[in-house]
């Protein structure tokens, strides 16, 4: 297929941000795209960066945050939030910033691997802002992604293999994009049990899926590591859907132009919400050398 710069896309700065050098490569007849390097690295002065660390003084954990196929939303910040009220240091971004590129474009026109390929681009470096920063406790880095930023997480987790990561987060992972290959680091997969993102029907959950691009589906994926005695784990959440943080629990219809393109459950009751946090915080400190965060 002829690859297609972003010329439509790409707009001037606008502060720190540049004009788009990623090129678009039309996949199928049906206008979708994957993306192609050059990608955008991490920069910590991007405007789209939030680098944060508590005021107590003391070097603490640090998670590396990955967002959804949307860009940065709400329910990344949530997410983001969740850790520090507890007293994490976090790095976050928006990836589809920092490419130059329009959220609303990226979410509705490019692959799931299109957007991971953005997302590993900053990420990759955010992890390594992090192993290099001895403002925190460096020894103590974690992982963290919802959605195409889960897949992103669990791709990490092979792709780094780094002596200092503890732990990885991944909630509701994408069903396709990145391969998810061996590795042996805690991973726990939070999932609402009425999950069924862009399924056919009510049960075809997002985990359960394959595709001719993605033949392992989540749940073979987790399995078969737990068979060599990986430590990776799901945890389903009762009355949750997609993206816990995405608002309460509720049954959405999500169209691409006039057509419908599917219904599905997002969102999750507060108590789904509160035994989240219980698990992911629990997860952590369990997982930090020291238990320095007990």
């Amino acid at each position: 297929m002829k690859k297609l710069f972003l010329c439509l896309l790409a707009t001037m700065a606008i502060g720190s941000r540049a004009v788009s050098q990623v090129e678009l490569k039309q996949v199928g007849s049906r206008g979708w795209h994957t993306t192609l390097a050059p990608f955008a690295e991490f920069d910590p002065d991007h405007e789209a960066v939030e680098i944060w660390t508590p005021g107590s003084g003391k070097k603490v954990p640090v998670i590396v945050y990955a967002h959804g196929g949307a860009g940065f939303r709400e329910d990344d910040r949530a997410r983001v939030e969740l850790f520090r009220r507890n007293g994490f240091a976090t790095i976050s971004f928006d990836a589809y910033e920092m490419n130059g590129l329009d959220w609303n474009f990226v979410t509705r026109r490019v692959t799931n691997r299109g957007k991971q390929n953005l997302i590993w681009g900053v990420f990759k470096g955010a992890f390594d802002y992090a192993t290099k920063n001895d403002q925190w406790d460096n020894k103590n880095i974690f992982l963290y992604g919802a959605s195409n930023g889960g897949r992103t997480v669990l791709y990490a987790g092979s792709q780094l293999q780094h002596k200092n990561i503890r732990g990885i987060i991944a909630e509701a992972p994408a069903a396709t994009g990145y391969t998810l290959e061996d590795y042996n680091i805690p991973t726990i997969v939070p999932f609402g049990k009425l999950d069924n993102w862009a399924g056919k029907s009510d049960t075809d959950y997002v985990w359960t899926r394959t595709y001719p691009s993605s033949p392992i589906s989540i749940a073979n994926w987790v399995e078969s590591l737990q068979e060599k005695e990986r430590p990776v784990k799901f945890i389903f959440y009762e009355n949750a859907g997609h993206l816990l943080f995405e608002g309460p629990l509720e049954k959405v219809t999500v169209r691409r132009g006039d057509k419908i393109a599917f219904t599905a459950f997002q969102g999750a009751d507060p108590k789904a919400l509160e035994q989240y946090e219980h698990d992911v915080i629990t997860f952590v400190k369990n997982n930090c050398i020291n238990k320095m965060v007990r």
